[in-house]
């Protein structure tokens, strides 16, 4: 049996797995091996929280909170649209109150995700993409 935090994962990157994004764009998980493309690609990282203990006993269900990081990586000198419109189509595939599922585990979307101010490099052309979820467990 799969522990709470690896089932909060999963049932956030499954989601990730279903998103469809035009032009499509190649997927970096956290630890796996990726060579990036020159078209651009999507970064998923996740950030737990701290649990919070909201019953009295220790084995009793934790409140947890994170974020599912999505950044959008478009080349440079293409404009910023390409950026933009695929970070709004990430928003649009985590609106609030969406509940995600894995072995019985239910992670909440909290808000409406939060798309970041692009950043450029000396590579490249960014747009974050926040998602805060929720989930006792």
């Amino acid at each position: 049996m799969a522990t709470v935090e690896e089932n909060i994962e999963a049932a956030l990157f499954t989601r990730v797995t279903s998103l469809s994004l035009t032009p499509a764009r190649q997927v970096a998980y956290p630890n796996v091996p990726f060579s990036p493309p020159a078209a651009g690609y999507l970064e998923v990282l996740h950030f737990p929280n701290r649990p919070q203990r909201v019953f009295l006993r220790g084995s009793d269900p934790h409140f947890r909170q994170g974020i599912l990081q999505l950044t959008v990586v478009s080349p440079l000198n293409e404009g910023a649209t390409p950026a933009t419109k695929a970070a709004g189509e990430i928003a649009a595939h985590f609106p609030a109150d969406l509940a995600l599922y894995s072995e019985g585990v239910k992670v909440k979307v909290q808000a409406a995700p939060r798309t970041w101010p692009a950043e450029k490099t000396d590579t490249s052309w960014t747009v974050r993409v926040d998602v805060a979820y929720e989930c006792f467990g």
